[in-house]
Order: structure tokens, then sequence, then C-alpha cells
């Protein structure tokens, strides 16, 4: 029985998620070790043993040992695919110290204003909460008690209007999100941009994503066609090996870089400029990786107005509910004065 219960504990242990924010830690920490001149598997030995807890690294260590590149070894630790890939192209092209902090910084920038967001939706959420019980509180006690028809009929109509609102909203969401997990990261990505208020937030970050990606490579002195043959042995469905194959297609058609470029949405056009700037290799590798700095400053200035615009939106539908209560309980009370003057 004993052997039973350890059994079970393992499993819920082991098969827990790994959340968004230790995915980070992970990153970030690796990245300061070899920072600090541990080698990568020195450093994937060290986090194995600072978490005893998390059998991650002993699986990435051992597939270390076995002969498999850090990046195919870190699935382990359940990342995006498209960070995932950028940790490939990185220790393909020299930059995995640097390539693995940005990524541990993106994660946790996530994780943190999910925490932030959570934070802003509680203090409404529980006003909202507050009125709706007590609209169900007049409906019950005051309406009754003043014996306005109108009034009842007007706050029973409400009621159910957000009612309905709210049912709605949860179960559109709630398919939206399963919808989501259903298609391949690039079609994801593609409707995800196209989205109110996050789209463009969500497009600085791909193109962040693919700009670091083609800095990194040009930098190894790579061109485009060797780019996208080398992007296209990533998981199909994916957004380096969807835009590779696009554009091999497209260019094994006739057409020229800078048209594809205007066709695809998700590469950026300061590329186009980058490309026809007749700089020198070492020159585009360098614009590209500063671009892609500019384009992860302009998503996290994205994501904070985002978040800024959060509690207004909230306290102003919050306004709206209290007006509209107030407006059931005084116009036929104000009828009634009426009537009898």
């Amino acid at each position: 029985m004993a052997i039973l219960m350890k059994i079970f504990t393992k499993n819920i242990f082991s098969d827990k998620k790994i959340s968004s924010k230790q995915q980070a830690e992970h990153l970030i920490v690796l990245s300061r070790l070899m920072q600090n001149g541990f080698s990568i598997k020195h450093a994937i030995s060290s986090m194995s043993l600072m978490n005893k807890q998390n059998s991650a690294f002993d699986k990435i260590y051992k597939d270390l040992q076995s002969g498999e590149m850090i990046a195919v070894a870190m699935r382990h630790l359940e990342l995006p695919h498209v960070i995932n890939n950028q940790l490939v192209i990185a220790q393909q092209n020299g930059r995995l110290q640097q390539t693995l902090f940005q990524s541990g910084m993106i994660l946790q920038n996530k994780s943190r204003q999910k925490e932030k967001l959570r934070e802003l939706l509680a203090y409404p959420s529980v006003i909202l909460c507050f009125l709706f019980l007590m609209l169900v509180g007049m409906k019950v006690y005051i309406i009754p008690q003043m014996e306005l028809t109108e009034g009842s009929e007007m706050i029973n109509n409400f009621i159910l209007g957000l009612a309905i609102f709210v049912i709605v909203s949860i179960t559109g969401g709630l398919y939206f999100t399963h919808r989501l997990k259903k298609m391949d990261e690039f079609d994801r990505a593609q409707l995800m941009i196209k989205m109110p208020l996050i789209g463009k937030t969500y497009l600085s970050f791909y193109q962040f994503i693919i700009l670091q990606g083609l800095g990194m490579q040009t930098a190894s002195g790579l061109n485009l066609r060797e780019i996208c043959m080398s992007s296209q042995a990533f998981k199909k469905g994916t957004i380096q090996s969807v835009l590779a194959n696009e554009l091999i297609d497209g260019m094994n058609c006739g057409k020229n870089i800078y048209q594809l470029i205007d066709e695809e949405t998700m590469l950026p056009s300061e590329l186009k400029l980058i490309l026809q700037s007749g700089d020198g290799t070492k020159e585009i590798a360098q614009d590209l990786i500063l671009m892609s700095e500019l384009k992860f400053d302009e998503t996290q200035r994205r994501l904070k107005k985002i978040l800024n615009m959060v509690q207004p939106i909230l306290f102003a539908v919050i306004a709206f509910v209290i007006i509209i209560t107030y407006l059931i309980v005084l116009l036929p009370v104000y009828g009634m004065m009426k009537e009898i003057s």
C-alpha cells in the first residue's frame, strides 16, 4: 500500500505543468550561470542539484550526456515552440546565453503581466458582484415594498440581460481558448495579431522573435535561402517553419524577397529597409539584432498600455450598472410623484 501511495504521489508531482514563472526563472538562472563561466552541461547539472523536486533538469542532463542538443533537451521544460526554436537557432549560431536570458525575460514579463491583470481585475470584480447582489436585493425587498410594478419589470430585464451577458462571455471565452489550443502555432499567431486591442502587441512580439532569429543566423554567414532551408527542419506548423516554407515557395515562383515581405503580415516592413540598405552581412546582422531589441521594447510598452486600460474600462462598466440601477428605482418613483401632483 505504501509503495502504491508513493507511486501515486510521484505521478501527481511529475505530471504537474511547469508554469511560465518557473520556466522564466530556470532560463534566467541558466543564462547567469553561463555568463559566470559555467559550461551548459555544468549549468544544467547545477540546476538539477538546486531543483531536487523538479526532475526536468535530470532528464535534460541525461539527454545532454547522450549527445542531444541543449535546445532539444530543453523540451522537458515544456517551453513554447517559438522560444524553443529560438534556442535551436541560438545554439547553432553562438548566442545561446543571450537568447536564454531574453527568453527568460519574455516569460517572466508574461507571468508578471498575468499577475498584474489578476490584481487589476480583483477589485472591480468584487464591486460588480456586490452590485449584482444589490440588484437582487432590490428585486426581492425594496421593489415589492414600494409596489413599483414598472420597476420590478425593469429590474427583471436588467438582471436577465446581465446574466445572459456573463454566460455568453464565459462560454465564448472558453470556446475561444479551446479553439486556440487546437490550432497550429502559426495559425494561432495569425488569429491573435488580428484581435482588437491586443493584436498589435502580439504582432510586435512575433516580429521580435523573427528578427532575432534572422539576426543570429545572418551573423553566422547564412543567406536568406539557407536560413529558410534550416528553418524548415522545425516542427511543422510553427511560425519559423511556416514562414520558411512560404518564402521558399515564393522565391521558387519568381517573386523577389521585397514582394514577399510586403505580402506577409508577420514580417516587419523594417526588414525590407534593412535588406535594401546595401550593407555587408555583418552590418545587416547587427541591424536585425538592434531592430529585434526595439520590437521587444515595443512589446513591453504595448503590454503596459493595455494593462493601464483595464481598470478604467471596468470602472466605466461599474458606473453604467450604477446609473441603470438608480434609474430603475428613481424613474418609477418619479412617475408616481408626477401622477400624484
